[in-house]
């Protein structure tokens, strides 16, 4: 009898080295929490409260119940229903006035499953195992682990005071390369507004991005999700100043249909033939049924809905910044600017952990969430793991609704003098 080969067979080294998405390490324990009976307030996914606008749910209704020809719901076109993506089209020429040899057609728009799918798609089209992909220090963290999956390598450029990566922090990282003969930088993901810290690029900001980037010949990923979610502050598209760039969005967040895997990609011309080829390989084409209720999200009674929730989102932001102003210990400085999104993003500094007994962020979370029911984000899910920021960090999703922060931050704020006791008790 041959002996057995089954000590071979295992997982693949790609596949046991990406970190978890600790968010969602936080969001299974939250859950275990709550099936034991627990009372728990969820701040730590950047889930909508609200489930997708009543004009999107009609129309899936619609097309799952209709006559044979309606209900089919078989393959689309890789790229997307074209109904869709004419929709999207216009969007971009509402909204962002596009200069006409800006201006997006149909052809450059693909559908895809997610922005997550994106990402897939973008990363696989532009770079090839070790390229060299630079990423904010503080970012989402898929990026970073989807990329090293593909066997890329990363360069963490830190963010600046205002808790933004500019031209400027990225002209310094191209310099620094370059004086010490590393690789140059092959590309560039950036999302603004920021996950986790909600900070913007202005236009002025985008536009100077964007001629860094072809200047220098680095693909420009830019990361447009949270856009429509914004307080006083224009977003700037990466369409209105590259011809180069990918712009990457989603329906998970201002239209509020996370589960429904949806999203899209506005590319640049060379890329629309891989792009094709590569999404017919690896997904075939976009949930049909979601594509097909899509087409409803730029209805006015569907922005009407939309709107009432960036209203609430607005009134947390300010409720959350106010209760971290009577926090003392935490200066204003330690706080992004959370310009858009719904993330508040928090430095705890130096004096308010101590990592030598175990007290950072992270240890902060979770005994905030097993003793309180409060679920925040601890800042190691990102940070640039070769740093010490990332336990230092946390973030506040206000995603979840107003009663959710309001009870939330009452209960945190209750759990404070105990936190700063702790650290003080452990440095003395």
């Amino acid at each position: 009898m041959e002996e057995s080969n089954n000590n071979s067979i295992k997982p693949s080294n790609r596949a046991t080295t990406v970190e978890s998405f600790k968010v969602m390490d936080v969001l299974r324990r939250a859950n275990q929490l709550e099936a034991e009976g627990r009372t728990i307030y969820h701040c730590e996914v950047g889930q909508p409260e609200s489930g997708a606008p009543k004009t999107v749910a009609q129309a899936a209704v619609a097309a799952l119940t209709g006559d044979a020809d309606q209900s089919r719901l078989g393959y689309t076109d890789a790229f997307g229903l074209l109904a869709l993506r004419e929709k999207i089209a216009e969007h971009y020429k509402e909204k962002y006035a596009l200069p006409t040899d800006k201006e997006v057609g149909t052809d450059r728009i693909v559908v895809t499953t997610g922005s997550s799918g994106g990402f897939l798609l973008a990363f696989t089209a532009c770079f090839d195992a070790g390229d060299v992909i630079a990423i904010a220090s503080s970012g989402y963290p898929c990026y970073r682990n989807i990329l090293q999956a593909l066997g890329c390598e990363l360069a963490n450029v830190s963010i600046n005071e205002e808790f933004k990566l500019t031209a400027n922090e990225l002209r310094q990282e191209i310099e620094q390369r370059q004086a010490s003969g590393k690789k140059k930088l092959k590309g560039l993901i950036l999302s603004s507004p920021s996950n986790p810290t909600g900070a913007m690029l202005s236009v002025q900001e985008v536009k100077d991005m964007c001629e860094l980037c072809e200047k220098e010949g680095i693909r420009f990923l830019s990361d447009e999700i949270y856009h429509g979610i914004s307080y006083g502050k224009e977003a700037a598209t990466a369409l209105s100043f590259s011809s180069t760039a990918i712009v990457i969005n989603s329906f998970s967040k201002y239209y509020s249909m996370s589960g429904w895997r949806l999203g899209w990609m506005v590319l640049p011309a060379d890329l629309v033939d891989p792009i094709n080829t590569l999404q017919q390989n690896m997904f075939i084409n976009a949930p049909t049924i979601s594509q097909t209720a899509a087409i409803q999200c730029w209805e006015p009674e569907t922005i009407a809905e939309l709107e009432t929730h960036v209203a609430k989102y607005r009134t947390s932001r300010e409720f959350i910044l106010k209760q971290m102003e009577t926090i003392s210990e935490i200066p204003p400085k330690n706080i992004a600017p959370a310009d858009g999104g719904f993330y508040v993003y928090v430095d705890l500094g130096e004096e308010l952990v101590c990592r030598e007994r175990g007290l950072g962020s992270t240890e902060m979370c979770r005994i905030l969430l097993e003793d309180k029911g409060v679920a925040f984000t601890p800042g190691t899910d990102f940070e640039d793991p070769a740093g010490s920021l990332g336990d230092r960090r946390f973030r506040i999703s206000y995603a979840g609704g107003t009663t959710v922060v309001a009870d939330a931050m009452t209960h945190f704020k209750e759990f404070w003098p105990f936190w700063v006791k702790m650290v003080n008790d452990a440095k003395n």
